[in-house]
């Protein structure tokens, strides 16, 4: 009997545990509306301090930027709903390699921002891509 119900705890603590992971995400734009991922990508991208900290998974385009020879941005760019504009978010990957061409993909990573020429720029870092 002992037995048993350690199984059952333990299963009942895994079965949690997998939970709990998949409610770490704070911003979840997979489950959104075309107009609210492109209305939500648009404020984080405007004011990135209010952000900071939050895990967020996106799904969109995957497109790349080349700075120099040797630095790339790595983007996923969302539409809004008529399809003519569009935002994006940089994402630094952990670990894995990034996608060999341009494709659909979903990113999941915490919000930070740094400062470049005066301005907040947003990104995700310890990405990954799911």
């Amino acid at each position: 009997m002992r037995k048993i119900f350690t199984a059952v705890i333990v299963f009942v603590l895994m079965t949690c545990s997998n939970f709990a992971h998949a409610a770490a995400v704070d911003i979840d734009l997979t489950k959104m509306s075309s107009t609210m991922i492109y209305s939500t990508v648009f404020n984080i991208v405007t004011t990135p301090k209010n952000f900071v900290g939050k895990t967020m998974r996106m799904r969109g385009e995957y497109t790349t930027y080349p700075i120099s020879a040797s630095e790339t941005i790595h983007a996923c760019l969302v539409r809004d709903a008529a399809g003519c504009c569009s935002q994006g978010i940089e994402f630094r990957l952990t670990g894995g390699k990034y996608p060999a061409g341009a494709g659909e993909i979903t990113v999941v990573g915490t919000i930070d921002s740094f400062r470049l020429d005066g301005k907040e720029i947003c990104y995700l870092r310890d990405a990954a891509l799911e």
